[in-house]
């Protein structure tokens, strides 16, 4: 079994996923540095919730089968 068998190829599964994935790798990232001693402004969680909703919202040119 390879990746392309299991990974949806479009529709909001995908979607969902890659936005599941951009939360748990910024939030590990965040509290990772934070235990460095940098602190975040209280912006970050909005630009993560942005680009978040960049990738719900983001419509792909559709490709018309030949």
């Amino acid at each position: 079994m390879n990746k392309t068998e299991w990974w949806p190829k479009e529709g909001k599964l995908k979607k969902g996923l890659i936005i599941l994935g951009i939360i748990i790798v910024a939030s590990l990232l965040m509290t990772l540095i934070e235990e460095k001693g940098v602190t975040f402004t209280k912006r970050m969680p909005f630009i993560i919730a942005l680009s978040c909703l960049a990738v719900w919202f983001y419509q792909p040119a559709k490709k018309e089968k030949v």
